[in-house]
């Protein structure tokens, strides 16, 4: 082989490991994006309202629409997730961050709210660490109103991947998430519970992302 084609080879090796990285850069900045845009929603809607008490004025303001159906943020703190949710749970979404199965409960909603991620994702962490959450660990969820639930993990298991258990309905509010397991061929299922800490229902981000 000559040295040309060797130095074509290891150029090319080179541009394999590294695209991945650049991707993974590019969309985490992306997904920081989409965080701010959320709060900072929120935030101007706010505002808006101390204007409308002191004006008098009863135009309300209308926030700008959330890019590629962002919906809100979950955080797992002790798994290092933060990521924002899309409506859906197609491949656009998925590659984006965690998607929201719309068949299920809304955001900080009343039901069975179902979200979904990659494991293993190219793209970012996403829920590929999640088999890893513990019992107890507090999950938060924050929709586009700022409205801030936090949950407990109660339960985790696995079930086949075309468990319709997943999206089970719920008379009390309740949170699933789930990812794949074992190549693909196994879903890693995780149920979270509203906690009992105060009632932590009608919690507001009180400041914008820092």
């Amino acid at each position: 082989m000559s040295s040309k084609k060797a130095l074509i080879l290891i150029f090319v090796g080179i541009a394999i490991m590294t695209v991945p990285f650049f991707i993974r850069v590019r969309d985490k900045k992306q997904a920081e994006h989409y965080i701010e845009e959320i709060e900072q929603m929120g935030e101007d809607k706010e505002d808006d309202k101390e204007e409308k008490v002191k004006t008098g004025n009863s135009k309300e303001k209308t926030a700008d629409k959330i890019p590629e159906s962002a919906i809100g943020i979950i955080e797992i703190e002790s798994l290092g997730i933060k990521y924002p949710v899309f409506e859906g749970a197609g491949d656009e979404q998925l590659n984006m961050g965690i998607g929201h199965l719309m068949e299920t409960a809304g955001l900080c909603e009343k039901g069975n709210c179902v979200l979904a991620g990659h494991n293993g994702s190219r793209r970012g962490i996403f829920f590929t660490n999640l088999s890893d959450i513990k019992t107890g660990a507090k999950v938060v969820v924050t929709n586009k109103n700022r409205v801030v639930h936090t949950y407990e993990v109660a339960d985790t298991f696995i079930v086949g991947p075309y468990d319709a258990s997943v999206r089970k309905e719920s008379d009390e509010e309740c949170l699933t998430l789930f990812t794949c397991a074992y190549h693909g061929t196994e879903r890693f299922v995780c149920r979270c519970r509203l906690s009992s800490g105060g009632d932590g229902q009608t919690d507001r981000i009180k400041q914008s992302h820092k």
